[in-house]
């Protein structure tokens, strides 16, 4: 499975963006360290992992566009970490929905089914890797090029 290569222009400015991002990461940091209030810190850190996870997903974009092919990741993953990570992921999604079901503030109770959602998307693309590692077929690669969809 191959994609469209981007032009230069559209390379230079993802280059940048990922820059900006990485620096934004640096700013945040101090911030982030010095916060008293548990709030404002855990508000920052979030911004400050947002912010890794679309530099990321932007060197991605880079690598990517080096090469315009996906790689072979199914020969690189483990089967047996795979699912290790699978019921790890499993029992933080049963956890967290038990927590949220014994909150009453909306606002705190928002904080953790904002987490489950991630638990819930976190489980799901895992079980999806399984599966297509468990095929090892061509399909790994159009399932890679898919996900890029829902991804950061």
């Amino acid at each position: 499975m191959s994609w469209e290569i981007f032009d230069q222009t559209v390379l230079d400015k993802i280059k940048q963006q990922k820059e900006f991002e990485d620096q934004t990461v640096e700013k945040l940091t101090p911030l982030y360290e010095s916060a008293k209030n548990p709030l404002v810190k855990l508000h920052i850190h979030g911004i400050i992992l947002d912010t890794m996870k679309h530099s990321e997903a932007y060197q991605m974009l880079i690598d990517l566009n080096a090469s315009a092919v996906m790689g072979k990741e199914s020969e690189e993953l483990g089967k047996e970490e795979l699912e290790s990570h699978i019921a790890e992921e499993a029992k933080m999604l049963k956890q967290a929905q038990e927590i949220s079901e014994g909150i009453k503030d909306k606002k705190i109770k928002q904080l953790v089914l904002n987490i489950l959602e991630d638990e819930k998307r976190h489980h799901r693309i895992l079980k999806e890797m399984m599966e297509v590692l468990e095929k090892e077929s061509a399909e790994w690669d159009a399932y890679l090029y898919d996900l890029i969809t829902g991804f950061p």
